[in-house]
């Protein structure tokens, strides 16, 4: 087993995904399940009913008329969508246990946010399939950083430490220091927990030079490294912040990003993150 599964398989106890969605990944992969088998799961976990229904009544849905019931909001967004809310609220209570005195896990998701929402405009502008999947990829790229801090405290450190004082991202340092990052541990906890192909390897590879993997995966991960750089540049505040990495030369000629099209897009993504967080974190 590499170092990164076992980092990865000792936690799965800790962050386990929770039975209501597993159950209703069971239904979505069902053929012949019924819409009302799904209604009935969700409204079986009172919490993902509250976030369902405000999700479904969101400026990012932009619905005609309210969504008042869970049928109604199974109806309305279809199994897909569902799955996806459930998995992105799942995934964030699950996660949010390994809350830890080396960051405030509020920021910390305040900035996962912003990638998935900055994921998610990217990837309608660069006409990808399925863009609510990066959108939940994004909120998931930085994962593997709240395991590491989790499993090897002292070592995180150190990495944030000489990032800091070199001015080089986290995940360079990580990769000189671990022999892995960050995005190769969340991707890790991405495919023990059973997810798809189309989330796990956006994780994985954008921090990866874009130009150097396979041409079926350079526009997802380049979207994914787009947003997360965007993310990080947005939430700067000083020198103790993570320094931002440079944009990949590749990531920016397959998004098609300029400096404007970078400004008009933290535009777009400021004015939806707060409306995500409080659907995500309603106690934060």
């Amino acid at each position: 087993m590499s170092p990164v599964a076992t980092l990865v398989d000792g936690m799965l106890d800790l962050v386990p995904l929770p039975q209501a969605y597993v159950r209703i990944r069971e239904i979505v992969d069902d053929p012949g399940a019924s819409l009302r088998a799904i209604s009935e799961v969700v409204t079986s976990d009172p919490a993902l009913t509250g976030r369902v229904l405000r999700l479904a009544n969101s400026a990012y849905l932009a619905l005609a008329s309210r969504v008042d019931s869970i049928d109604h909001a199974v109806r309305v967004l279809g199994l897909s969508q569902i799955h996806d809310i459930a998995l992105a609220t799942s995934a964030v209570g699950s996660l949010t246990r390994l809350k830890n005195e080396m960051f405030d896990i509020f920021d910390f998701w305040r900035m996962s946010v912003y990638t998935a929402v900055c994921a998610r405009h990217l990837a309608v502008s660069c006409s990808l399939p399925a863009p609510q999947r990066l959108f939940i990829a994004g909120l998931m790229h930085n994962i593997g950083n709240l395991i590491i801090a989790h499993q090897l405290p002292q070592a995180y450190m150190e990495c944030v430490q000489s990032a800091r004082a070199t001015e080089r991202p986290y995940h360079l340092k990580q990769q000189e220091l671990l022999g892995f990052d960050y995005a190769d541990v969340g991707a890790e906890l991405l495919r023990q927990w059973n997810l798809p192909p189309a989330l796990v390897q956006p994780v994985a590879l954008h921090t990866h030079v874009i130009a150097n993997i396979a041409s079926a995966d350079q526009p997802f991960a380049a979207v994914m490294h787009i947003a997360a750089t965007t993310a990080r540049a947005a939430v700067w505040q000083d020198a103790d912040s993570e320094p931002v990495p440079d944009y990949d030369a590749t990531a920016v000629a397959l998004t098609g990003t300029t400096e404007e099209t970078i400004e008009e897009l933290m535009q777009q993504v400021d004015t939806e993150v707060s409306e995500f967080i409080a659907i995500l974190m309603p106690n934060a």
